[in-house]
């Protein structure tokens, strides 16, 4: 099994945008998330604070991963929130995920970031169980204030 891993470019925007498409349908993203592609392609193409990474398995587009950094405020490094981790159906429970993260700690490492940060729905079980093996789960309660 050949799996390819790498930052996005500008040539993936069609392989990006069918497995995105896929990601907001699968959480009923309403159509604010559809038309807000144009300007997420375009940070992620900036790359400063938000970073995209596509997945290949045997060369066809398999998934992605964008990770938005921020600053902290106990350390000068910056803290990588994984906001997206979207494994195509086709290519699931083939240790895809755990290889996205597994890259993602290397780049973090060498990037210099302090951490990497994630959160899933509470109802996820296939991808808590993915998290779990991999990472410390962290007791917090989240709180949010929609301004749409």
């Amino acid at each position: 099994m050949t799996v390819e891993i790498r930052a996005l470019a500008a040539e993936d925007r069609a392989d990006w945008e069918a497995l995105w498409r896929a990601n907001l349908a699968h959480f009923g993203a309403g159509a604010a998330a559809v038309e807000a592609i144009p300007a997420i392609w375009a940070r992620l193409m900036e790359a400063e604070r938000m970073l995209g990474w596509l997945v290949r398995l045997e060369g066809r587009p398999a998934g992605l991963a964008h990770v938005v950094l921020r600053q902290h405020t106990f350390s000068p490094r910056d803290v990588a929130i994984l906001e997206d981790l979207w494994i195509a159906g086709f290519a699931r429970r083939r240790g895809l995920g755990e290889a996205v993260i597994a890259h993602l700690r290397s780049e973090g490492a060498a990037r210099g970031w302090r951490r990497i940060e994630w959160e899933t729905d509470a109802d996820n079980l296939a991808a808590q169980a993915l998290y779990d093996r991999l990472a410390e789960a962290v007791a917090v309660r989240r709180y949010q204030i929609d301004l749409d």
